[in-house]
């Protein structure tokens, strides 16, 4: 004999079955990209890099080197073809050195290590003292890194192979220098960069009442014996601690105009004539022996992309772009970013279900400002989260493309959507895999870059529904009918019914059709037409999703079986 509380506990659990119905509504999903979930999911990017220096978890934004993918895509987003961009081009100038004759040395500082610092042009050999260190890509100029120096002892130097510009007993002829400085104080005689040889022959960049000073001792010789010239250049702009600035000396030895420049402007110039003035006999760079250049020494702050070239370089700047001039390469406008932006594609995401939609978009970052020279450090803007333009008042931007389909293949004939954070999206985006792209767009000054931390999409996986409960068959004269409750989920549109001769193999034959039968949104059906004395097994799915087209169904119900019989009349 059943106990009470049993029996009461059947009751109970038949009655909700019956007439407690949970609702099963498809509940909005997210995909994350980006925070603790990385970002492998990005599959292409144009001048876009990780950063990890600025939040916990690693960022998108911007990048200052040259990161082309070699698909392309920038122009589906209204980023100009990075081919034409004069900045684009600078950086694959800097970023594939040993390519371009005019180089001479070539040292990034992008390797992350000091004790890895190296010249890509391979003419000189890098010794780095312990005290250096690496910055990394927050602080960089450009690409991921910089040196960075704490003062007395503090050096990085390169010692000229015979094939460099600088090798002993060499004499010298055009040659550029050009660094960018991030000095912490410019106190009085911190030394930023020197070339010493024998002979007390010296090149001596120094500072001097904020402002620095280059001598060249004993450096130029006459055309014959004779003694040698000692010549400074002085900038007439003071230097503001913990500001990035460009650097570059150059000389022609065809006139012997020595020029000074910062950030592209001349700043002093000076001529290596007997008479100091343009005209007459020029002196020229003759090179002792025992030479090599070493950054730092007495130096606090950072240099970023050291090189010297064998030429001219003409002046960096707008007027790069206005003229073109037959002494030299050019340098472009100085720059940190690229005024086309940048730009990611994700990789086609699984959604998991045809016919998904997506609802919208999330997204979470702010921008990455120069240097904050009060504070002494980098500032990071967290000033966007979720809803509307993922724009900044400097011009900074970020703006988001999404597209979507059945199938993971073909998708470049499929339009992207710009869609806005937090926004519903058109219902036309939808299906079991979609696309993520964003275009990333400087400051107006081009030194401040939108960052992403974490983008999510928002969407309504289509789920099929779940499958009828309760099947019950009931045999007939060469027939079977089936009755079913209906399946808990609210969006079901309609019923198949499968059948077979064999437990799980529905290839059955019969009326109104062969297996699966579309029964509508019915919860019973009589097949017909079936052999007496036959056992034919049955199951029944539900299916949801458009009027039209494939219905998108779910799993099978539990199998039932019976057997038709002729009964007497």
């Amino acid at each position: 004999m059943e106990k009470p509380w049993k029996a009461l506990f059947l009751v109970l659990y038949s009655f909700c079955s019956l007439f407690v119905i949970p609702d099963l509504d498809a509940a909005e999903k997210i995909l994350i990209l980006g925070a603790s979930s990385g970002w492998s999911a990005v599959e292409k990017r144009t001048q876009v890099g990780e950063f990890s220096a600025v939040r916990p978890n690693k960022v998108l934004a911007l990048s200052s080197a040259w990161t082309a993918s070699p698909s392309g895509g920038g122009a589906q987003a209204g980023i100009p073809d990075s081919g034409e961009d004069i900045l684009a081009l600078y950086a694959a100038y800097r970023n594939f050195p040993a390519r371009e004759a005019a180089l001479d040395l070539a040292v990034s500082f992008d390797e992350n290590r000091p004790d890895h610092f190296s010249d890509a042009a391979g003419r000189y050999r890098v010794q780095v003292s312990p005290l250096v260190q690496a910055a990394n890509e927050r602080w960089a100029r450009y690409g991921s890194g910089a040196a960075l120096f704490a003062g007395r002892d503090s050096t990085v130097s390169f010692i000229p192979g015979g094939s460099s510009l600088f090798a002993p007993g060499r004499n010298v002829r055009d040659f550029t220098i050009e660094f960018w400085l991030y000095p912490n104080t410019m106190e009085n005689g911190e030394q930023i960069c020197r070339f010493s040889a024998a002979d007390n022959q010296r090149i001596i960049c120094e500072s001097s009442k904020n402002r620095l000073r280059w001598a060249f001792r004993n450096f130029f010789s006459p055309p014959g014996n004779g003694q040698r010239l000692t010549i400074t250049v002085e900038s007439k702009t003071a230097l503001v601690p913990r500001t990035w600035t460009h650097h570059l000396v150059r000389y022609n030895a065809d006139t012997g105009l020595l020029e000074y420049l910062i950030n592209g402007r001349v700043e002093n110039t000076a001529y290596t004539t007997g008479s100091g003035r343009e005209g007459g006999d020029v002196y020229t760079p003759r090179l002792n022996r025992e030479g090599s250049f070493i950054l730092g020494g007495r130096f606090s702050g950072m240099i970023d992309e050291f090189r010297i070239y064998n030429r001219v370089i003409e002046a960096p700047g707008r007027r790069a772009l206005e003229q073109k001039s037959p002494t030299g390469p050019e340098l472009p406008e100085l720059a940190k970013f690229p005024r086309g932006g940048g730009r990611i594609e994700t990789r086609t995401l699984d959604l998991g279900e045809t016919s998904s939609v997506v609802l919208r978009i999330e997204a979470s970052g702010g921008r990455l400002t120069p240097a904050d020279r009060g504070a002494g450090r980098a500032a990071v803007k967290n000033v966007y989260a979720g809803r509307g333009d993922f724009r900044f008042p400097d011009n900074s931007a970020l703006q988001f493309f999404i597209r979507a389909g059945e199938e993971p293949y073909r998708f470049n004939q499929i339009p992207w959507v710009p869609v806005l954070p937090g926004e519903e999206i058109p219902a036309a985006v939808q299906g079991r895999y979609v696309q993520l792209a964003a275009a990333f767009y400087p400051s107006a000054d081009c030194e401040t870059s939108p960052y992403l931390e974490e983008v999510r999409i928002v969407y309504d996986s289509n789920e099929a529904p779940y499958p009828p409960s309760l099947v019950i068959t009931r045999a007939l004269d060469g027939g079977v009918e089936l009755s079913w409750r209906s399946s808990p989920d609210a969006d079901t549109r309609g019923y198949l019914v499968y059948y077979g001769t064999s437990s799980g193999v529905y290839y059955g034959e019969g009326m109104p059709g062969p297996s699966p039968v579309d029964a509508g949104n019915r919860n019973s059906l009589r097949i017909d037409g079936l052999r007496n004395g036959t056992l034919y097994f049955f199951a029944v799915s539900a299916y949801n999703g458009p009027g039209t087209g494939d219905p998108h169904q779910g799993k099978f119900s539990k199998e039932v079986s019976a057997r038709p019989l002729r009964t007497n009349p």
